[in-house]
């Protein structure tokens, strides 16, 4: 298991070395068995002895996403076509965790840094996603399994400043001088 994961744009990585186990592979599975047009995936699966802490991570405020948003429109998680795929990643994503054996309460939380966004809308995008994920669902049986525990929004410093999560910070890369 590496004990860094690093985002698409390797700009930042998630130190995973106290993890019970880590990945960022189920991107590449879903594709090598000719999957990625069916299932979409979260970034990052990080298992702890509590939880498996399932993140999806987006970055629009890197040099590369600012660019492109120049030539179209800035980012907006609220946006229909945005919102589902976040939502849609949650639930493509438990294939993988009940292939991988992986039962524990899961916890998805979105890392999110986007243009206009600040603690106000990450906690409406929260009260959304929160619509829209199993919670509901579960209550209707009396079987006591759960789809999911929590769901959370947060920016990368409220990630490293949080008592749990902090414990696998998100840090830029720093590049290597060759």
């Amino acid at each position: 298991m590496p004990q860094i994961l690093y985002e698409e744009k390797n700009k930042y990585g998630i130190n995973c070395g106290k993890a019970i186990w880590a990945s960022d592979e189920m991107h590449n599975i879903y594709h090598s068995c000719g999957l990625p047009d069916i299932l979409a995936d979260a970034d990052f699966v990080i298992e702890t002895e509590e939880y498996i802490l399932l993140i999806e991570y987006k970055n629009a405020n890197v040099a590369e996403a600012l660019a492109h948003s120049n030539h179209t429109t800035p980012y907006d998680p609220f946006e229909n076509n945005k919102f589902n795929k976040i939502v849609r990643k949650y639930y493509d994503s438990l294939h993988y965790l009940r292939l991988m054996g992986k039962d524990k309460p899961i916890q998805y939380i979105f890392v999110l840094e986007y243009p206009k966004g600040d603690s106000t809308s990450r906690r409406m995008l929260r009260n959304r996603l929160k619509k829209r994920l199993p919670f509901h669902l579960q209550e209707q049986f009396t079987s006591g399994v759960k789809l999911i525990d929590s769901v959370s929004v947060m920016s990368i410093n409220e990630w490293n400043a949080d008592s749990y999560y902090g414990q696998f910070p998100i840090n830029p890369v720093i590049p290597s001088v060759t």
